[in-house]
């Protein structure tokens, strides 16, 4: 589990996030995007189905150790990984339906993933998660901060725009020293699962964004890679909790800590690559400047 000081800058980062969240969009624009049935049923499709049948194949395809293939499993059953949120909100104009994935996927995961796991997967013990503290924590780390930026947003839209400017530098800083204060354990659960192991989490990861590229498809162009990022940001916290619970005596902790230091460097790369090709693309469309 995380050390005081990584956790502290978990939390950080998830209230600084969702105010600069909730400081930008309204919630009419989120509302509106949840209630486009289709978008988001491509969005439980890509996440509740297609990729814990990318997982399957891929426990079929490696020789993975019985702990590794169990840490695959819970990941591809379980979505909406809360650390995408720090590289869907870099997507212009998708902001809402980065924040309505979010939502979705985490109130979805709660609910559906710990029933799946009891269908699909053999228990060491029984499930018993604490819902009402990990209801307690969305509702603490994830509701309070969004409605509260809404409420500053209406009051004063130019204050919201300054304080929001501002909660995203808190947000990068607090993500950031998250990741180099973990950095660590990470390495080792890597050494630890072995090169097979790495490989076929990367390539989980990798093929989970293709599948969310190819789900978000529409007329939006940010929305590709919103759902590209979700999709493949598991949420290994929840995969972690129901290993530790369920299978304390399997090893798959190991993999899903592994797995949480492979997700990031892809999604950065794939962010950085998208926000230099749209710089690009808005420099050649712009009208040039009077002079």
């Amino acid at each position: 589990m995380l050390e005081p000081l990584p956790k502290i800058l978990t939390y950080v980062f998830l209230i600084s996030t969702m105010l600069a969240i909730g400081l930008t969009v309204t919630w009419p624009e989120i509302l509106a995007t949840l209630r486009d049935r289709r978008l988001m049923g491509r969005v439980l499709l890509a996440n509740f189905i297609l990729i814990p049948i990318l997982g399957y194949l891929l426990i079929l395809i490696f020789p993975l150790s019985p702990g590794t293939k169990l840490a695959l499993a819970l990941l591809a059953l379980a979505p909406g990984g809360l650390t995408a949120i720090q590289f869907t909100d870099k997507v212009k104009g998708s902001l809402a339906f980065a924040a309505a994935v979010a939502f979705l996927l985490t109130i979805f995961s709660i609910i559906v993933t710990p029933i799946l796991v009891e269908v699909i997967l053999p228990l060491e013990t029984g499930m018993d998660l604490p819902l009402k503290r990990i209801i307690l924590f969305i509702i603490l780390y994830l509701f309070i901060p969004l409605i509260l930026g809404f409420g500053i947003q209406s009051r004063s839209e130019k204050g919201a725009r300054v304080l929001g400017k501002v909660m995203l530098i808190v947000s990068n800083i607090s993500f950031v020293a998250t990741i180099l204060l973990t950095s660590a354990v990470k390495k080792e659960a890597m050494g630890a699962v072995g090169k097979e192991a790495v490989l076929a989490l990367l390539l989980f990861i990798v093929l989970s964004m293709v599948i969310g590229w190819w789900m978000g498809g529409g007329p939006e162009r940010g929305n590709r890679r919103v759902l590209a990022i979700a999709t493949s940001m598991r949420n290994a916290a929840l995969g972690l909790l129901i290993a530790m619970r369920a299978f304390p005596e399997s090893g798959a902790d190991v993999g899903i800590i592994a797995f949480m230091g492979l997700m990031v460097p892809p999604n950065m790369l794939f962010t950085v690559y998208h926000t230099i090709r749209e710089r690009r693309r808005q420099k050649r469309t712009s009208p040039p400047a009077k002079g």
